[in-house]
């Protein structure tokens, strides 16, 4: 029992010290520009500064540890097979997740609030290349490599797969998001077993953001039918993406 609330502690802590570092940056950032939409407009730039003041910290008490954060290892190749077999899978279950916001979003109709406030930020460049690149990056860092990393080495891989996910649907904040990027974090964390690398889970991190904040939502404004050939699409990846990866495991499996 000591051991769990340790962990939930230690996950809980770096999860607040993000937190507390967001709301830091932007509090400053709306205290100098004293423009009510500056905070919509830039929230990804904030978000951003805020998680890589997070990262330094982390780095010094993992130093404390003799633990580093960034190696090689866990950004080694992988191959092309894989990167394909990868990538389908995110179009597939990003897909899928996707679909679920939408019918969660219908149960909790304040989630709209959310969606107005991604799409503003999502009206310029600078903001989507963060929002589909580098907090993804940074995500991966910290949840799979930071937070599941430590999980795996105290529990068994259920647990830690499990554990990780949960903190990262907490840390989205609110249900609609915290159901889905549940869901989502098992997924990633089983990619990033499966590739031995974050390169791995990275690409479907990346494809979920890309796909959730700009593809769908522009081929659906285009046509809303298109949801149809999305779905199944979608389908297709995932159903080819699944054969393909457990056909890497089947002398274990049988």
């Amino acid at each position: 029992m000591k051991k769990i609330l340790k962990s939930i502690g230690l996950c809980l802590g770096l999860l607040a010290l993000n937190v507390i570092m967001t709301n830091i940056v932007s509090s400053i950032f709306a205290i100098f520009t004293k423009n009510p939409n500056g905070l919509n407009q830039n929230l990804y730039t904030l978000v951003f500064i805020g998680d890589l003041i997070t990262l330094i910290l982390v780095h010094f008490i993992f130093l404390d540890f003799n633990k580093k954060i960034l190696s090689k290892d866990i950004f080694k190749k992988i191959s092309i097979k894989d990167a394909i077999n990868i990538s389908l899978f995110g179009i597939g279950c990003s897909t899928v997740l996707l679909i679920l916001s939408g019918i969660l979003s219908q149960i909790f109709p304040d989630y709209k609030n959310v969606v107005n406030q991604i799409q503003l930020a999502s009206n310029y460049w600078s903001q989507l290349i963060l929002a589909i690149v580098l907090i993804p990056i940074y995500e991966e860092i910290f949840f799979r490599r930071v937070i599941f990393g430590y999980l795996k080495e105290k529990y068994n891989l259920i647990g830690a797969v499990i554990g990780q996910a949960l903190v990262f649907g907490l840390a989205h904040g609110n249900i609609v998001q915290g159901i889905y990027t549940f869901i989502l974090g098992i997924a990633l964390a089983l990619i990033y077993v499966y590739s031995e690398s974050l390169v791995g889970s990275i690409i479907v991190h990346i494809i979920f953001n890309l796909l959730g904040v700009l593809v769908i939502p522009k081929l659906i404004d285009v046509n809303p039918a298109m949801i149809y050939l999305i779905i199944i699409f979608g389908i297709i990846c995932i159903g080819i993406s699944i054969s393909k990866i457990f056909k890497k495991y089947e002398n274990v499996l049988y």
